[in-house]
C-alpha cells in the first residue's frame, strides 16, 4: 500500500470544498503529522470536522520519529509542514501533498514527490470524479486560495478546460 502524508492548507481546502476524500484514492493510506492535526484543529469549521471525521476513519494521525529532523527544517519552514516534510520522508511516501512554494521546493530537493491542491483536482477530473475543473478552481479562489493565474491556466489546458 502507497502512503501519501498530507499537509494543512490541502486538508482545509479539499476540506471545504467538500472533496477530502479525493486523497483516499486507489487503497493509498492517507496520514498527516500531528502538528498538521492540530494546525486544522485550531480553527473549528466544516473542514476541520471533515478531517476530523477523516482520522476517525481513513486518515491516520502520526507522529514524527525523528524530532532533530524537524527543528533543522522548522528553521526554514513552519511546523506543520516541517513534521510533514519529514514524515514522508521516515515512511518513504508516494507523495507528499503541499500547496506553500517554498515547502515543496525544500521537499523535492529533499527527495520527495509533491502534489498541491490543484494537482488533487486535475487527477479527480482526469479520472472523471468532477465535472469541472474550472468551478472547482473558482470555489478554491473564493474560498482565499491563492496561487499564480499561470499555474491554474496550465491545469486548465491539461484537463482539457
Amino acid at each position: 500500500m502507497s502512503a501519501w502524508v498530507v499537509n494543512t492548507s490541502p486538508l482545509v481546502f479539499l476540506g471545504s470544498l467538500e472533496r477530502l476524500e479525493l486523497l483516499r484514492r486507489e487503497g493509498r493510506e492517507v496520514c498527516i503529522p500531528r502538528a498538521v492535526a492540530e494546525e486544522v484543529a485550531e480553527k473549528p469549521d466544516a473542514a476541520a470536522h471533515a478531517v476530523q471525521a477523516a482520522c476517525g476513519t481513513w486518515m491516520q494521525v502520526r507522529n514524527v520519529a525523528d524530532h532533530t529532523a524537524v527543528d533543522l527544517v522548522q528553521a526554514t519552514l513552519h511546523r506543520g509542514e516541517a513534521e510533514a516534510i519529514v514524515l514522508a520522508k521516515e515512511l518513504q511516501a508516494e507523495r507528499l501533498v503541499m500547496d506553500d512554494q517554498d515547502a515543496r521546493r525544500f521537499a523535492d530537493r529533499s527527495g520527495l514527490k509533491t502534489v498541491g491542491t490543484l494537482g488533487i483536482l486535475l487527477l479527480a477530473k482526469q479520472r472523471g470524479e468532477i465535472a469541472s475543473l474550472r468551478q472547482e478552481i473558482e470555489r478554491l479562489l473564493n474560498l482565499g486560495f491563492r496561487v499564480n493565474p499561470r499555474l491554474i491556466t496550465a491545469v486548465l489546458q491539461s484537463a482539457g478546460e
